[in-house]
């Protein structure tokens, strides 16, 4: 009996409704809180049919309670919308209208001492607060989101003002690259043209000695024309000129191929890549900043496997490096580029040049953004920031060693293509 006391107490203290009903509908024992928070009912419904009780739910009612005794296993469900499972005054001093109410349902089938299924406890939970919760979680979660995409936009743009930056700087040995070469094709089309006139010329006078003169004098006059407009060497120099032409047309489309894939606004497309390729073009893009003062030794490992990668984003890193090198060496100097295979899963870029080197106190600085020893003006102070966020993107690292008067190294670990790989598809899983 006092066990019987302790349950009945212990069921009318819980903060949920709770009743038990048979099949037929009819209720057996209802708690405290289900009495006190439903409208219209007296503290005495033992017999009473649920379904009348709650004409509202009452179709939804009767398939849950029928669907719990034909299956015999404990059943969950969420209500959002008016009609309620229970039509519940609010529990709270601040709620809103009871028609913003959330309630769960659980049914749990309670078998006799035979293993018959003979009852069926309702608890009905008023979840209000836990859907509002989990609303402002998934607004927050939505906010911070977009706020993630405006971050990724503006470091795009970020990335795309550096490269243009970059561009800005290198501008004017590009145009001397470019400019060299069509000179030389704009002054052979125009010995070509004058070639091309003095080849028609002959054609027409040889057309009118043999519209009026006899043969012999005809072939005499010929080779006289052909002397005098120095055909032989013309009919020799034409290959030359074409030649020479053809070749710095390829430079020029090659330069402008390079300038073309490295201005190209980033997309978000990662790629098995060689990554001595993307070095070469970047030192092609830079071919004329250094060709008069910096020889550059590339020693790369024939086993270095490829790494995943987004290519466009390594060659700015690669770019940003190699200016500031070329810079830091005022007269003659070397540039020396080492790419080879670390620890089976790693591949590590070296770039080290015998430039001026960096003073220490800066050396823990030069990531920072805005950071820089140019002078106003030569450059934007954020190359080696990007180029850190770049690699640490690509879940590698970037360090510096220098020293004054004797040159700087960069070295660049980069994980393999299958490690990396990886590491991308589980970050944007």
């Amino acid at each position: 009996m006092k066990s019987k006391l302790l349950l009945s107490d212990l069921l009318n203290q819980m903060s949920f409704a709770l009743c038990i009903v048979k099949r037929d509908y009819s209720i057996v024992m209802a708690n405290q809180y289900f009495l006190s928070r439903v409208k219209g009912i007296s503290n005495n419904i033992v017999g009473e049919n649920l379904l009348k009780l709650f004409p509202d739910s009452a179709k939804f009612l009767k398939r849950k309670v029928d669907t719990a005794f034909m299956i015999e296993s404990p059943s969950f469900s969420s209500w959002e919308q008016s009609p309620h499972v229970l039509p519940f005054k609010t529990s709270r001093p601040v709620s809103g209208r009871e028609e913003r109410m959330y309630q769960d349902l659980e049914l749990i089938p309670i078998h006799s001492e035979n293993g018959v299924l003979e009852h069926l406890c309702l608890c009905v939970y008023d979840s209000t607060i836990t859907a509002s919760q989990q609303k402002e979680l998934t607004d927050v979660t939505n906010r911070l989101r977009q706020e993630h995409q405006a971050l990724k936009q503006a470091q795009t743009q970020l990335l795309q003002s550096e490269k243009m930056a970059s561009i800005g700087q290198l501008s004017a040995g590009i145009a001397h690259e470019i400019n060299n070469p069509i000179g030389f094709i704009t002054s052979n089309m125009q010995t070509l043209d004058d070639y091309f006139k003095k080849m028609t010329g002959f054609i027409e006078s040889v057309n009118a000695l043999m519209a009026e003169e006899e043969a012999s004098a005809v072939r005499s006059n010929i080779a006289e024309l052909y002397a005098n407009a120095q055909l032989d060497f013309i009919i020799e120099d034409i290959a030359d000129l074409i030649s020479e032409s053809l070749e710095g047309s390829s430079r020029v489309m090659a330069i402008v191929k390079n300038l073309k894939e490295f201005s190209h606004v980033d997309s978000a497309d990662w790629a098995c890549v060689d990554i001595t390729e993307g070095i070469d073009s970047t030192l092609r893009i830079i071919n004329n900043e250094i060709k008069y003062h910096i020889e550059v030794e590339r020693h790369y490992a024939a086993n270095t496997p490829n790494i995943y990668c987004q290519p466009m984003q390594l060659n700015q890193v690669f770019l940003n490096i190699l200016v500031n090198a070329s810079q830091a060496i005022k007269e003659q100097g070397v540039i020396r580029v080492d790419v080879a295979p670390l620890n089976d899963d790693k591949v590590e870029i070296k770039i080290s040049d015998t430039g001026s080197g960096i003073d220490k106190k800066h050396l823990a600085s030069i990531f920072e953004p805005f950071f820089t020893t140019k002078p106003v003006g030569s450059g934007t102070g954020l190359g080696l920031s990007v180029s850190y966020g770049i690699v640490h993107a690509h879940n590698g690292s970037i360090e510096v060693e220098s020293e004054l008067n004797v040159g700087t190294t960069f070295t660049i670990t980069l994980p393999v293509a299958g490690a990396s790989q990886a590491e991308h598809t589980k970050e944007t899983e």
